[in-house]
């Protein structure tokens, strides 16, 4: 098989994923200020997000939908790799999870699914393609070491835990992402350069499995749709992606870097989304310990930048440069 028809196929259905989730966005948008489907601004965030009240959620349809329709008809026509189709599901199902606590928000309760509601969800779809990536797959899984590039199996007894591991590589990216979309166009961003970032990736990994082309394609599909929804997600933000969004593209990261066998990639790749998540739980212990004392203004940190004075888009400009910069490093690694 030539280098131009394992990537260009991949090209093509970004290329595809963009296109309609523009055209989502631009027929969604109408119908979901119909619906009145608006966010309700937390009670005790920036006071200047009290404006952005009412401002429709439920915006990750407008990738998911695309990315949905797409993966059938190329699975149907074998141009994508079966573990791709995997990876898609693997978001969709985490979306569908966001969606729900998305509907809860808007039409029940603010609070949205319980913690409880939320995990026993996560853990089940987590566990399923856990389940899947170790001992299903037609490829064994391996761990890339950094550096040296030596990759090692996934085999016997050391499937079990690091099932333990895959189900919390999970929970956490998808956390992540979901902290990180705090402010307008953040998230759609910074998981644009992430995902640019693993497409890259897969031209260092060797050999090319089927399991790295399907991380490639998954990862520039994810650029392709956070690009375009940038389109009614920049500042000011017509949409929000909500739970919806942001729970399948952490998803989507976490799976991407699974079949590389390099999730240690997370760490670089997606710093923005690790700095993000441990701004929160640095926050939370420092306030137990302390009796009420805080390291930063507002946790997730992009709030703490916020409330010193720092303009949405300068958030957005720093964290994705900075997100740029992990990417070359870690792309550095697999050198």
């Amino acid at each position: 098989m030539t280098t131009l028809s394992v990537w260009l196929p991949m090209v093509i259905f970004a290329l595809a994923v963009f296109a309609l989730t523009v055209l989502a966005g631009f027929f969604g948008l109408p119908l979901l200020r119909r619906l009145r489907v608006g966010q309700t601004v937390r009670d005790d965030g920036p006071k200047s997000h009290f404006s952005k009240s009412g401002t429709p959620t439920f915006g990750g349809l407008f990738f998911l939908a695309p990315l949905f329709l797409l993966a059938i008809a190329a699975f149907l026509l074998e141009i994508i790799p079966d573990q791709a189709g995997v990876l898609i599901l693997l978001m969709l199902l985490f979306g569908a999870v966001g969606f729900v606590d998305d509907y809860i928000k808007v039409r029940v309760s603010k609070k949205g699914l319980s913690v409880r509601q939320k995990t026993v969800l996560l853990l089940l779809i987590s566990i399923a393609f856990s389940v899947y990536y170790l001992y299903l797959a037609p490829e064994p899984a391996v761990f890339l070491l950094p550096l040296p590039g030596q990759a090692l199996p996934i085999s016997g007894w050391f499937r079990l835990p690091y099932l333990v591991f895959v189900v919390l590589v999970l929970f956490f990216t998808s956390n992540s992402v979901n902290l990180t979309d705090g402010v307008d166009g953040l998230a759609s961003s910074v998981t644009a350069v992430s995902g640019v970032g693993f497409f890259l990736a897969a031209f260092l990994i060797q050999p090319m499995t089927q399991a790295v082309q399907a991380g490639a394609l998954t990862a520039l599909a994810m650029t392709g749709a956070c690009l375009a929804f940038l389109v009614f997600n920049r500042h000011p933000a017509r949409v929000f992606m909500g739970d919806t969004g942001s729970q399948a593209l952490g998803a989507g990261i976490a799976g991407v870097a699974l079949l590389y066998g390099a999730p240690w990639l997370i760490l670089l790749i997606g710093v923005i989304y690790m700095v993000e998540s441990m701004s929160v739980i640095i926050q939370v212990i420092y306030f137990r310990k302390t009796g009420g004392k805080r390291i930063f203004r507002m946790s997730p940190i992009h709030h703490h930048y916020e409330l010193g004075g720092w303009s949405e888009v300068k958030i957005v400009r720093v964290f994705t440069l900075t997100a740029a910069v992990g990417t070359i490093i870690g792309l550095l690694l697999l050198l």
